[in-house]
């Protein structure tokens, strides 16, 4: 019964039966196993069903001369194929429409830039055609490579993503303060620390040594970025447990998810809208102005006379500072400090 009506998919046809009692056939043909549907009883001697092509052949030879067999219509994926093939028009028309929709999800059509505000826009998409994100554009672009062009490109960028779908692309940045430049005749050795409790989202070290990864958990004075590096090479040999370290003044942007957590009273009474305005006073003065604030969650306790209005605010924002590193000349190429790894 399975192939039955597997070939009743394939290819189906709609048949007006003739004859004194079809009750008979129908029976028969249910008997030999031939699968009829939407039967239909116009009278005592008119029947409609439909059958496969197939079975419609068995059927036939079952009722012999006995009855008289209408074709109303075809259907099935069979004959619709055997349709689309004779017309040459409808296969070109077909063909021309999957070759233009398979283009269109192999080239770049829109790229949409959001974020800007001190940059310029013409500016941040010629960056981005320089690593191969241009409209008209294979899409063999690395969105991870193009945001790092970005960030070592803007000083000002603290977070860049790169998203497409279809032949649909967006450039999202968020823009932060201009760093201040450095003297070059003063850039002494130094370590970049973490300023406050947070998760790294993105690092980029530009010179010194990476002593954190993405997704770590690092705490307010822990080193992102070292400005120590040990010198590795055969002309600089050592004693055992010893190591040459060189110091260089630490650089690099370092993009991590930051919770705060905030917590303060209001006089009872006050309304949620006047508890959100009270927040965002708070963020105003204890979140910088370059984050990019992810979530938001905070909550009412009433107690007594006033209520208690906390939570926690999540921001995306660029971290570290510079420490300097002080140098003590006389450990310099000797045992290894276990504080710088």
């Amino acid at each position: 019964m399975k192939s039955q009506g597997l070939n009743f998919i394939k290819h189906q046809v709609r048949i007006k039966l003739e004859g004194f009692k079809p009750e008979r056939l129908i029976s028969q043909a249910a008997a030999k196993g031939i699968l009829l549907r939407q039967i239909h009883y116009k009278d005592e001697t008119e029947v409609y069903f439909t059958v496969s092509k197939e079975n419609l052949r068995t059927l036939k030879k079952l009722a012999g001369s006995k009855y008289k067999f209408t074709q109303l219509k075809e259907g099935g994926i069979v004959c619709l194929l055997m349709k689309i093939k004779k017309s040459k028009v409808v296969i070109a028309g077909i063909g021309v429409f999957l070759l233009f929709f398979f283009s269109q999800t192999l080239f770049v059509r829109e790229i949409n830039v959001i974020g800007c505000k001190t940059i310029t826009e013409t500016s941040i998409r010629q960056m981005i055609a320089e690593e191969g994100l241009y409209e008209g554009a294979l899409r063999r672009f690395d969105c991870d490579a193009v945001e790092k062009k970005l960030f070592q490109n803007f000083d000002t960028i603290v977070w860049a993503k790169v998203l497409y779908e279809g032949g649909y692309v967006e450039v999202r940045i968020s823009e932060g303060k201009q760093a201040p430049a450095m003297e070059t005749e003063n850039r002494k050795p130094c370590d970049i620390v973490c300023e406050i409790d947070c998760y790294i989202e993105r690092i980029y070290t530009y010179k010194g040594r990476s002593r954190v990864q993405t997704n770590d958990f690092v705490r307010k004075g822990d080193i992102l970025i070292a400005g120590t590096v040990p010198i590795e090479h055969p002309s600089y040999p050592v004693e055992e447990g010893k190591t040459m370290e060189h110091y260089v003044h630490a650089d690099g942007k370092i993009v991590a998810r930051v919770p705060y957590y905030f917590s303060f009273y209001a006089e009872a009474g006050t309304t949620e809208k006047r508890a959100e305005t009270l927040l965002r006073q708070w963020i105003k003065e204890n979140v910088p102005e370059h984050a990019e604030i992810l979530n938001k969650d905070f909550h009412f306790d009433e107690k007594e006379d006033k209520i208690k209005i906390y939570g926690t605010i999540e921001t995306r924002q660029r971290v570290g500072v510079e420490k300097e590193i002080v140098i003590d000349k006389q450990k310099r190429g000797t045992e290894k400090n276990p504080d710088r790894g």
